[in-house]
Protein backbone atom coordinates (compact mmCIF):
# COMPACT_ATOMS: atom_id res chain seq x y z
CA UNK A 1 0.00 0.00 0.00
CA UNK A 2 2.50 2.86 1.13
CA UNK A 3 6.38 2.84 1.52
CA UNK A 4 8.42 5.24 3.41
CA UNK A 5 12.45 5.32 3.56
CA UNK A 6 12.87 2.20 5.77
CA UNK A 7 8.99 1.11 6.09
CA UNK A 8 6.24 -0.70 4.70
CA UNK A 9 2.78 -0.03 5.15
CA UNK A 10 0.35 -3.11 4.15
CA UNK A 11 -3.00 -4.24 5.08
CA UNK A 12 -3.03 -6.42 8.03
CA UNK A 13 -3.43 -9.90 7.29
CA UNK A 14 -3.97 -13.53 9.49
CA UNK A 15 -1.05 -13.84 9.80
CA UNK A 16 -0.06 -11.06 11.87
CA UNK A 17 -2.53 -12.17 14.44
CA UNK A 18 0.68 -13.35 16.18
CA UNK A 19 2.39 -10.38 16.47
CA UNK A 20 -0.94 -7.34 16.72
CA UNK A 21 -1.18 -10.47 20.33
CA UNK A 22 1.59 -9.68 21.42
CA UNK A 23 1.72 -6.00 20.78
CA UNK A 24 -1.86 -5.46 22.53
CA UNK A 25 -1.12 -8.18 25.37
CA UNK A 26 1.67 -5.59 26.61
CA UNK A 27 1.00 -3.35 29.49
CA UNK A 28 3.35 -1.14 27.99
CA UNK A 29 2.02 -0.34 24.92
CA UNK A 30 -1.70 -0.88 25.79
CA UNK A 31 -0.99 1.78 28.77
CA UNK A 32 -2.36 4.76 26.45
CA UNK A 33 -4.97 2.72 23.84
CA UNK A 34 -6.94 0.86 26.13
CA UNK A 35 -7.12 -2.81 28.47
CA UNK A 36 -4.16 -4.78 27.28
CA UNK A 37 -5.80 -8.41 25.33
CA UNK A 38 -6.40 -11.38 27.34
CA UNK A 39 -7.24 -13.45 24.06
CA UNK A 40 -5.62 -13.95 20.61
CA UNK A 41 -8.77 -14.16 18.94
CA UNK A 42 -9.43 -10.43 19.80
CA UNK A 43 -6.93 -9.89 17.44
CA UNK A 44 -7.70 -11.76 14.80
CA UNK A 45 -11.53 -10.60 15.28
CA UNK A 46 -9.20 -6.88 15.30
CA UNK A 47 -7.38 -7.46 12.22
CA UNK A 48 -10.63 -8.23 10.13
CA UNK A 49 -12.47 -5.28 11.35
CA UNK A 50 -9.33 -3.36 10.01
CA UNK A 51 -9.42 -4.79 7.00
CA UNK A 52 -13.14 -4.28 6.42
CA UNK A 53 -12.64 -0.94 7.07
CA UNK A 54 -9.71 -0.37 4.06
CA UNK A 55 -12.36 -2.39 1.56
CA UNK A 56 -15.34 -0.50 2.46
CA UNK A 57 -13.87 3.73 3.25
CA UNK A 58 -10.25 3.32 2.01
CA UNK A 59 -8.63 4.31 5.74
CA UNK A 60 -8.00 1.65 8.62
CA UNK A 61 -4.67 0.56 10.55
CA UNK A 62 -1.96 -0.79 8.17
CA UNK A 63 0.76 -3.16 9.71
CA UNK A 64 3.83 -1.20 9.41
CA UNK A 65 6.97 -3.63 8.89
CA UNK A 66 10.93 -3.20 7.79
CA UNK A 67 11.37 -3.36 4.58
CA UNK A 68 15.00 -4.71 4.80
CA UNK A 69 13.84 -7.39 7.43
CA UNK A 70 10.56 -7.86 6.99
CA UNK A 71 10.07 -7.70 10.57
CA UNK A 72 6.36 -6.45 12.27
CA UNK A 73 6.89 -3.15 13.86
CA UNK A 74 3.48 -2.24 14.74
CA UNK A 75 0.32 -0.43 13.23
CA UNK A 76 -0.37 2.83 11.67
CA UNK A 77 -3.20 4.41 10.19
CA UNK A 78 -6.22 6.78 9.70
CA UNK A 79 -9.28 6.24 11.74
CA UNK A 80 -13.34 8.02 11.89
CA UNK A 81 -12.84 9.40 15.22
CA UNK A 82 -16.60 8.58 16.68
CA UNK A 83 -16.73 11.96 18.59
CA UNK A 84 -16.53 14.09 16.21
CA UNK A 85 -16.16 12.48 12.66
CA UNK A 86 -13.19 13.86 12.23
CA UNK A 87 -10.57 11.63 10.70
CA UNK A 88 -7.50 10.49 13.31
CA UNK A 89 -4.05 9.41 12.62
CA UNK A 90 -3.40 7.08 15.14
CA UNK A 91 0.07 5.00 15.81
CA UNK A 92 1.50 1.66 18.03
CA UNK A 93 4.72 0.49 17.64
CA UNK A 94 6.16 -2.70 19.36
CA UNK A 95 8.59 -1.92 22.73
CA UNK A 96 11.80 -3.32 21.14
CA UNK A 97 11.64 -0.46 18.29
CA UNK A 98 10.42 2.63 20.48
CA UNK A 99 13.21 5.74 20.08
CA UNK A 100 14.07 4.76 16.22
CA UNK A 101 11.46 7.23 14.56
CA UNK A 102 9.08 4.73 13.01
CA UNK A 103 6.06 6.06 14.85
CA UNK A 104 6.95 9.39 12.75
CA UNK A 105 7.68 7.67 9.66
CA UNK A 106 4.98 5.69 9.70
CA UNK A 107 2.23 8.36 10.41
CA UNK A 108 3.91 11.31 7.92
CA UNK A 109 2.74 8.77 5.53
CA UNK A 110 -0.59 7.87 6.73
CA UNK A 111 -1.27 12.09 7.16
CA UNK A 112 0.44 12.39 3.57
CA UNK A 113 -1.87 9.67 2.13
CA UNK A 114 -4.92 11.52 3.79
CA UNK A 115 -4.38 14.92 2.35
CA UNK A 116 -2.59 13.89 -1.07
CA UNK A 117 -5.40 11.29 -2.13
CA UNK A 118 -8.56 11.29 0.44
CA UNK A 119 -8.37 14.81 -0.08
CA UNK A 120 -8.73 15.52 3.72
CA UNK A 121 -9.41 19.04 5.13
CA UNK A 122 -8.27 18.03 8.60
CA UNK A 123 -6.28 15.18 10.30
CA UNK A 124 -6.48 14.98 14.32
CA UNK A 125 -4.35 13.37 16.41
CA UNK A 126 -5.24 12.14 20.39
CA UNK A 127 -2.97 11.12 23.79
CA UNK A 128 -3.09 10.98 27.16
CA UNK A 129 -1.95 14.22 28.31
CA UNK A 130 1.18 12.64 30.06
CA UNK A 131 1.99 10.81 27.06
CA UNK A 132 4.91 12.94 25.90
CA UNK A 133 6.26 10.48 23.48
CA UNK A 134 2.86 10.62 21.21
CA UNK A 135 2.56 14.26 21.76
CA UNK A 136 6.25 14.82 20.20
CA UNK A 137 5.40 12.54 17.11
CA UNK A 138 2.17 14.45 16.45
CA UNK A 139 4.42 18.17 16.63
CA UNK A 140 7.41 16.02 14.32
CA UNK A 141 3.97 15.89 11.78
CA UNK A 142 2.96 19.42 12.15
CA UNK A 143 0.02 19.28 14.53
CA UNK A 144 -0.84 21.71 16.99
CA UNK A 145 -2.34 21.16 20.32
CA UNK A 146 -6.07 22.57 19.69
CA UNK A 147 -7.83 21.32 23.28
CA UNK A 148 -8.28 19.04 26.20
CA UNK A 149 -11.82 17.08 25.95
CA UNK A 150 -13.52 13.68 26.56
CA UNK A 151 -12.79 11.11 23.73
CA UNK A 152 -13.50 7.10 23.77
CA UNK A 153 -14.45 7.89 27.60
CA UNK A 154 -11.08 9.41 28.73
CA UNK A 155 -9.51 13.13 29.07
CA UNK A 156 -7.00 13.05 25.86
CA UNK A 157 -5.37 15.99 24.44
CA UNK A 158 -6.24 16.95 20.76
CA UNK A 159 -3.59 17.97 18.07
CA UNK A 160 -4.40 18.73 14.29
CA UNK A 161 -3.11 19.77 11.17
CA UNK A 162 -5.16 21.57 8.49
CA UNK A 163 -4.62 20.87 4.53
CA UNK A 164 -3.08 24.28 4.49
CA UNK A 165 -0.87 23.62 7.19
CA UNK A 166 0.59 20.12 6.07
CA UNK A 167 0.64 22.56 2.44
CA UNK A 168 3.19 24.82 3.68
CA UNK A 169 5.20 22.29 5.51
Amino acid sequence: MFETKRLLLRKLKESDTKDIFEMRKDPDVMRYIGEPQTDIKSSSTWIVKMSERWDKERIGFSAVVDKKTKEFIGWCGLWILNETNEIEVGYAISPKFWGKGYATEAARRCVKYGFEELELDKIVALAFPENKASQNVMKKLGMKYCLTGQFYKKELVQFAITKEEYARN
